[in-house]
């Protein structure tokens, strides 16, 4: 049994103080076997933000990975975003954006879905670049199989049941599609500050179903019609359970 953690959109800067201190404590008394961020650690990927960010992780008594957000690269500086878009967060979170973590029972696999602009306007909602969904195809392919394997983005591949208007991910099906056929089981995102849940449809050739789990924030104050909130995933005899933690202002229950 593997008990994964899974928190997103942390927007360091625009917190709730007494949210965040709290759920550092409550993932400290029953720490699990990994804690996953799902991007957007910070506000406007200012260095003070990205200390504040850090300084959260480092106090983390599990062990954890995380994967940038469309927030997390700047947009005060043109130069940077273009030229060197994760720079800020190689230096002060990371050295991937596309991390991994590995043990007997799990395989966990960061995608990176930020976009750094293009001609059209909407970079926030992110997209699946090409190269990097081939190479995280390559790593699972060289991956032992009989793991449950995860994967974990920041932006949604599949819209929420009850908006299925939202904007998702670009390419976000059609990956879902090949990350099946992979053995994927799951995917893990944020970025809309809602929790919810979307089974894929397309299935696996060994008929298993894709789930992709989606996280409100954590801890930022700006807020959707959903409290902060958090997932703690279960994984165990090759299936996932979650069940979604909130504060309520007072606790996180």
């Amino acid at each position: 049994m593997r008990r994964i953690d899974h928190i997103s959109d942390l927007h360091f800067c625009r917190v709730d103080k007494r949210a965040t201190d709290a759920l550092l404590a409550r993932l400290n008394e029953d720490p699990a076997d990994l804690v996953v961020v799902s991007g957007d650690l910070t506000m406007r990927a200012r260095r003070h933000e990205y200390r504040a960010a850090r300084d959260f992780l480092n106090g983390l008594t599990s062990p954890w990975l995380a994967v940038p957000g469309n927030h997390d690269i700047t947009a005060y500086y043109p130069w940077e975003r273009f030229l060197d878009p994760f720079g800020r967060w190689r230096g002060m979170v990371a050295d991937e954006t596309e991390p991994m973590f590995e043990d007997e029972e799990i395989q966990v696999i960061g995608l990176n879905t930020v976009s750094r602009g293009g001609l059209h306007l909407q970079w926030e909602n992110g997209k699946i670049p090409r190269a990097g969904l081939l190479r995280l195809l390559r790593r699972l392919r060289r991956l032992e199989e009989g793991r449950f394997r995860i994967v974990v983005a920041h932006h949604p591949f599949l819209a929420p049941p009850e908006g299925p208007g939202t904007p998702t991910v670009k390419r976000g099906e059609r990956a879902l599609r090949d990350l099946a056929r992979g053995g994927v089981r799951l995917v893990l995102s944020g970025h809309l500050h809602v929790g919810y849940h979307n089974t894929h449809l397309i299935r696996a050739e060994e008929g298993e179903a894709l789930t992709v789990l989606q996280a409100g924030s954590a801890t930022s104050t700006r807020l959707r019609g959903e409290s902060n909130a958090y997932n703690r995933i279960v994984v165990e005899e090759g299936r996932a359970r979650w069940m979604a933690h909130h504060w309520d202002g007072e606790a996180w229950l």
